[in-house]
């Protein structure tokens, strides 16, 4: 109970520029982990500069207590709008990988057909391209992708 006392009472009368070089001690770390968690409690300790210079008589307690609720609430909020403004948030898109998943729905010209089988060419790249049973159609005809399965693409004669 001792090292409590003498903890809060090093910080009765603290000069607000204490908790300025808190803040950007606690932004350095930020810095070198990159957790993006640390900026948040430094941004309470800048807010506590500010309350500290408007009320200069602060107990200790308080501030502690006050620094605590600030870097809970703002840890909170942060993540929040992150996760709905930032990148935390979005949808990961699941054609990263799958270079050929983004040319679902793209239609693409008939180089050559054969059995339900052959290649069509999107963006000057040719594929291997499957049609559905009983399908026709003729080199030089468009097809649309419907389907991406590994490297061969599912497509649809256009009419």
């Amino acid at each position: 109970m001792e090292t409590m006392n003498t903890f809060f009472g090093a910080l009765d009368g603290i000069s607000p520029w204490w908790w300025v070089a808190f803040a950007f001690a606690l932004g350095a770390l930020e810095m070198a982990t990159m957790s993006f968690f640390l900026i948040w409690p430094a941004l309470a300790g800048l807010v506590m500069a500010a309350l500290v210079t408007a009320s200069p008589n602060m107990s200790s307690g308080v501030q502690v207590m006050t620094f605590a609720g600030l870097s809970i609430f703002l840890t909170v909020l942060g993540r929040h709008l992150f996760n709905k403004y930032g990148d935390g948030g979005g949808e990961v898109d699941a054609r990263l990988n799958q270079r050929n998943a983004r040319f679902v729905g793209r239609t693409g010209k008939v180089l050559e057909f054969a059995n339900g089988e052959g290649l069509i060419e999107i963006e000057g790249m040719r594929w291997r391209a499957e049609w559905p049973e009983n399908a026709d159609t003729k080199v030089g005809e468009p097809a649309r992708v419907t389907h991406a399965d590994g490297m061969i693409l599912q497509v649809e004669t256009v009419n």
